[in-house]
């Protein structure tokens, strides 16, 4: 069980949150994009926007692509919250699309449905925050914040690189911080030298941070499909990203 996933139990819980009356998206709220289009907006389905994007060369051809995020917008995902920090969680169906560039315009080279999260919880602050594409790689960055039901905040972000046909996670991160302690801890991992960065240390204080390095396992790369969504992959015991 995921830490993340443990949290969700615990204010469940203390705070008597009713599941029924949250609603999340299903399969069928999810569009099928169009495989070519002219420009960025032709993916962009009717009662969708982009909330994130980015241009880059992803397939080192020398041409701009793109990687958004585009979300829905049915009033049927708005839903309204009482007693929580925010007035109402927006958990409309979220998408991951990645475009290559070519003469015509863009085609489509990934589409994700389960990558980009939605809030799952009245107390749980919006998960994705960005996107970008730097030297070729391409980066989503997310959050996971409970105004109630936890101490703890997290970032994570997630690095991919398109080789042999597929986006390969190649590197990710995730920090811990405990706000009543101050205490914080970072964890990067490198997945082609298979070495991750282990930092620890409390904003509150003026110590020096602590860094070791160690060597981990895996069995082979994942990519955005193997891995699914955010959150929740074993990397260690217990330890999911």
């Amino acid at each position: 069980m995921s830490k993340l996933f443990s949290l969700l139990i615990i204010l469940v819980l203390n705070f008597g949150i009713v599941a029924e009356d949250f609603n999340l998206p299903t399969k069928a709220d999810y569009p099928e994009l169009i495989k070519r289009g002219k420009d960025i907006n032709a993916f962009v389905p009717k009662d969708w926007e982009i909330v994130g994007k980015s241009f880059g060369d992803l397939n080192a051809d020398k041409l701009e692509d793109c990687a958004l995020v585009i979300k829905a917008n049915y009033d049927k995902f708005l839903n309204k919250n009482d007693g929580f920090r925010w007035d109402s969680s927006d958990t409309n169906p979220r998408v991951l699309v990645i475009l290559f560039r070519d003469a015509d315009g863009f085609r489509l080279a990934k589409q994700s449905n389960t990558f980009i999260l939605a809030p799952d919880s009245p107390a749980m602050s919006e998960p994705f925050q960005k996107i970008a594409i730097r030297g070729g790689v391409l980066r989503l960055d997310f959050e996971v914040f409970l105004s109630a039901g936890s101490w703890s905040a997290y970032d994570y972000s997630y690095k991919f690189r398109f080789q042999n046909g597929k986006f390969v996670l190649i590197g990710a991160d995730k920090t811990e911080l405990t706000r009543n302690s101050g205490e914080t801890e970072s964890r990067s991992y490198n997945f082609i030298t298979r070495r991750m960065k282990i930092s620890t240390g409390n904003f509150a204080s003026d110590e020096r941070e602590n860094i070791r390095w160690k060597s981990f396992r895996f069995k082979k790369l994942k990519t955005i499909d193997s891995l699914g969504k955010p959150f929740d992959w074993e990397i260690e015991k217990d330890y999911y990203i």
